[in-house]
C-alpha cells in the first residue's frame, strides 16, 4: 500500500521506510516502530477521555493527541492524530474515486519536507473502505510542542502602530517575512493549500530562531504550477488585517506586481466576507425554495 501513494522522490524525504500494515478491512502504511500500535489502535472516537487528554477539533474532524507506550522506545511520547470526517453526503459518495483525505495528507506532508518546507512528520495513515466508499481514515504525525499559532501570534499585537517598540516592530517585520517566504515556497513547489488560514500555521522558537510548520494539508491541490490567481486565494485566506497589504509586499519580492496582486487579495477578501454575511439569508432562501417545491 505504502507504494500506492509515495512516490520514490517523496519517500526518500523521510527518516524512515513506510511499511504497509492491513488488518481485515483496515489498511494504512507507517513508521515501522508504529505498525503494530496503528494495527492494534482502538478507533480514535472510542479512546478513552482523561483530564490529561488535549483535544484540538471534534466536528467534523477529530484532532487529538494520543500518548504512545514507553516500551515502544521511539523519539515520539506523544502523537496528533486526525480523523477526518463527512462534511456533506456528497464527499462520502464520491469517496470511491478518490484517495482518502488522511493519504492525501501523508503524501502532501511528504511534497513538503521533500522541497525543505517544515511540517509534522507524518507517522502514519490507515483508512477502511466498504464496497469502496471510505467508512474510516486516520492521519497520524509527531506532536509539535511550545508552539504558537500564526493566529495567537496576531492577536497578541497591539492594536495602532503607535504602541510598537522599535524591537516589536523588526520582530513583526521578521514574522511577516517568515511566513511570506515559507507560503512563496510552498506555492513555487507546486501546492495550492487551499485553507491557509493563519491558524494552521505553527511557529515554534525564539525571535531570530523561528520556525514554521504547516498543517491541515488535507484540502491542498498538487499543481504543475500555482498562477498568480490561486496565489491570492491563498494569501487573502490568511487574514493579517492592518498588516495584510504588508504581508503581501513581502511576498510578491520583486516577481508580482504588488498593486495587481494586493488588488486581486482585496477583492477576493470582500467576496468571502460577503459570503460570511449573507450566509443566514442564502439559508432561509435554500428552505423557503425546499418548502414551497
Amino acid at each position: 500500500m505504502a507504494r500506492s501513494f509515495i512516490d520514490d522522490r517523496h519517500r526518500q524525504a523521510l527518516p524512515y521506510v513506510p511499511q504497509p500494515f492491513q488488518r481485515g478491512r483496515l489498511c494504512g502504511a507507517a513508521h515501522p516502530a508504529l505498525v503494530t500500535f496503528f494495527r492494534d489502535l482502538p478507533r480514535i472516537d472510542a479512546l478513552p477521555v482523561t483530564p490529561d487528554t488535549v483535544i484540538y477539533m471534534q466536528r467534523p474532524n477529530l484532532v487529538r493527541e494520543v500518548a504512545l507506550p514507553a516500551s515502544l522506545e521511539v523519539p515520539w511520547s506523544h502523537l496528533v492524530v486526525k480523523r477526518f470526517g463527512w462534511r456533506g453526503r456528497q464527499h462520502y459518495a464520491f469517496s470511491p474515486l478518490k484517495r482518502s483525505r488522511a493519504l492525501k495528507a501523508y503524501s502532501t506532508a511528504c511534497h513538503l519536507l521533500s522541497h525543505q518546507l517544515d511540517t509534522p512528520l507524518p507517522l502514519g495513515a490507515l483508512e477502511e473502505r466498504d464496497r469502496g466508499f471510505v467508512t474510516y481514515n486516520v492521519l497520524a504525525t509527531e506532536a509539535i510542542a511550545d508552539y504558537v499559532t500564526l493566529r495567537q501570534y496576531r492577536e497578541s499585537l497591539p492594536d495602532g502602530p503607535e504602541r510598537l517598540s522599535q524591537e516589536m516592530s523588526l520582530d513583526i517585520h521578521d514574522v511577516l517575512q517568515l511566513a511570506a517566504d515559507y507560503t512563496r515556497r510552498l506555492h513555487d513547489s507546486g501546492i495550492w493549500h487551499r485553507d491557509m488560514v493563519l491558524s494552521n500555521f505553527l511557529m515554534t522558537g525564539l525571535p531570530g530562531q523561528r520556525r514554521l510548520y504547516l498543517v491541515d494539508l488535507n484540502r491542498a491541490y498538487r499543481l504543475p504550477g500555482v498562477p498568480m490567481l490561486l496565489r491570492a486565494f491563498d494569501i487573502a485566506r490568511m487574514d493579517w488585517q492592518a498588516r495584510h497589504m504588508q504581508f503581501v509586499a513581502l511576498y510578491c519580492a520583486g516577481r508580482y506586481p504588488v498593486a495587481l496582486m494586493q488588488a486581486i487579495v482585496g477583492g477576493y477578501g470582500y467576496w468571502r466576507w460577503l459570503r460570511r454575511w449573507t450566509r443566514p439569508l442564502r439559508r432561509c432562501l435554500k428552505r423557503a425554495v425546499g418548502i414551497a417545491s
